[in-house]
């Protein structure tokens, strides 16, 4: 069975600091961070780099969902939605 956590938040509240906590106290742990698909220069928000980050960061959770190897996946991201 996958566990998946969420992590959501403002900017600058610890997010990145709690999954690096989180992910050394869980067995068989990945930590994947929304964050990492946006870091670019410049930055840019256009709609087809917003489109691309999403697929991208869909891609990346979907596939750690479908490795046997991790049962447990920490997300974080300044999620919206």
């Amino acid at each position: 069975m996958k566990n998946i956590y969420l992590i959501g938040g403002m900017m600058g509240v610890g997010k990145t600091t709690t999954c690096r906590i989180l992910k050394n106290k869980l067995p068989n742990c990945v930590f994947l961070d929304g964050d990492w698909c946006w870091d670019m220069h410049p930055f840019q928000v256009t709609p087809k780099i917003k489109k691309m980050v999403m697929e991208n960061i869909c891609f990346l959770l979907n596939q750690f969902i479908r490795c046997s190897a991790y049962e447990n996946i920490i997300f974080c991201w300044v999620m919206h939605e």
